[in-house]
């Protein structure tokens, strides 16, 4: 199977490179040169535009920063599948509203395409090893062949129901993994005003079973001095606070209204503070 990657940033790349590694051949599509030219160093292929990439894939796997860049590759893939003889598989890895899913799936469809929800979990580590989670829309309705190509992406392949539910089911699990980061600097800031061991409070949450290991990988994060994040790296950190504040304000609009609504919301205008960047830090709220 031939595989088409759309969106090389940091998880893009990285699943890339674990199809090099398992030795499926991927030809790549980025606006940013850099990352296209990282690929073909590793042994991808380039393409021109989506549509290029279109014309030579089995399946095209997108992994871009929101919904309207879904709306666009979509777009740019029509122009390539011309006299196919089946409909080109389209896999969305981004985090967005199931109802964007939805559209999505409507409009590759008007050009015979046949698209799921195929959202990922894990990091990019876990991307490399081929460790990810997968909360895949409409597992049972895949080609064979495209369903055994998600077992190079992950370690875990989970039906979610229909397509538009992987979407749904990864805003969930988002909202489990940024609330357990912001009970951990609420909890790390109140123990140190106390002068508490902190260390001592990680390990016991660590030994009774409760703190996550992405949550490990987050902690350190609440050990650097204010003002620490400067330049390069506190453009990074709110980056991933932005994507953090998207991701919930999604999860908060599939809540009923409500307490459990507004505590999501809530969790959303945190997450600054939790990552550091804040007005206190000299940074954007």
């Amino acid at each position: 199977m031939s595989v088409g990657y759309v969106g090389l940033g940091q998880m893009g790349s990285a699943m890339v490179g674990r199809l090099l590694e398992v030795g499926v051949p991927v030809t790549v599509f980025d606006l940013d040169p850099t990352a296209v030219e990282e690929a073909v160093a590793a042994g991808a292929t380039a393409a021109a535009s989506g549509a290029e990439l279109a014309a030579v894939a089995d399946v095209v796997s997108v992994c871009v920063p929101d919904a309207h860049h879904v709306e666009l590759v979509v777009e740019d893939l029509a122009g390539g599948v011309a006299g196919r003889g089946e409909p080109l598989t389209v896999l969305v890895h981004s985090t967005i509203h199931p109802d964007a899913v939805a559209s999505a799936r409507e409009q590759a469809a008007g050009w015979g395409g046949d698209l799921h929800d195929v959202c990922v979990a894990g990091g990019a580590a876990a991307a490399r090893a081929g460790e990810l989670v997968l909360f895949v829309g409409g597992r049972d309705d895949l080609h064979p062949a495209t369903a055994a190509l998600l077992g190079h992406y992950g370690s875990l392949v989970i039906a979610a129901g229909p397509v538009g539910a992987g979407a749904a089911m990864k805003l969930a699990f988002n909202v489990m993994t940024y609330a357990q980061f912001a009970a951990s600097a609420a909890a790390i800031e109140m123990a140190q005003g106390a002068e508490v061991d902190t260390d001592a409070l990680v390990g016991a949450w660590r030994h009774v079973g409760q703190l996550g290991a992405l949550t490990e990988q987050f902690l350190p994060i609440l050990d650097l001095p204010a003002g620490y994040l400067v330049g390069a790296s506190r453009d990074r950190m709110q980056a991933t606070t932005d994507i953090a504040r998207k991701d919930l304000r999604l999860a908060a609009d599939l809540c009923a209204d409500g307490g459990l609504r507004g505590m999501v919301e809530a969790l959303e205008r945190a997450m600054s503070e939790v990552f550091g960047v804040g007005d206190e830090q000299g940074g954007t709220p």
